[in-house]
């Protein structure tokens, strides 16, 4: 559910063909989905706008969270870009798997309307560059730099 204050900030001077954010939850779930609504921020200025019309569901894999947190954002990233999804609401559950971990995703949206949403930027990938997940005392926290 979007609420008015949003566990995320864009930081700028960091690269200039990229858009960087740190994100901050009370555990690593609400971290996850506050990183991908600010993905889907840096893509539609007003998240409000979009209608729950369509659901995708999904898990990915990975040894750590860094990498993780990359692979959920990339194929929120993915649908974006073959299926012209932007999404409004994402419910995320993250769990140790095996050796790693695991997410599985449940995010709500609709296909993109021009003529309704308030166009931003055209996120190609998350990169590596200045990428950290980590807990702060009793926060979760993640640093995100998008190439756009």
């Amino acid at each position: 559910m979007l609420k008015d204050d949003m566990g995320y900030r864009f930081i700028e001077d960091i690269a200039i063909a990229d858009i960087a954010f740190e994100a901050s939850g009370k555990d690593i779930n609400e971290l996850f989905e506050y990183s991908a609504y600010a993905l889907e921020n840096t893509m539609v200025k007003d998240l409000k706008s979009i209608k729950h019309e369509s659901t995708k569901e999904f898990k990915v894999n990975a040894k750590n969270l860094d990498i993780l947190l990359v692979q959920f954002l990339d194929r929120l990233i993915f649908y974006k870009d073959t299926e012209q999804l932007v999404f409004a609401e994402v419910n995320v559950n993250v769990e140790k798997s095996g050796e790693g971990y695991e997410a599985h995703c449940s995010a709500m949206g609709e296909t993109l309307d021009s003529e309704r949403h308030s166009l931003l930027v055209d996120v190609k990938a998350v990169t590596m560059h200045m990428l950290y997940v980590r807990k702060e005392e009793e926060t979760w926290k993640a640093m995100v730099v998008l190439d756009i």
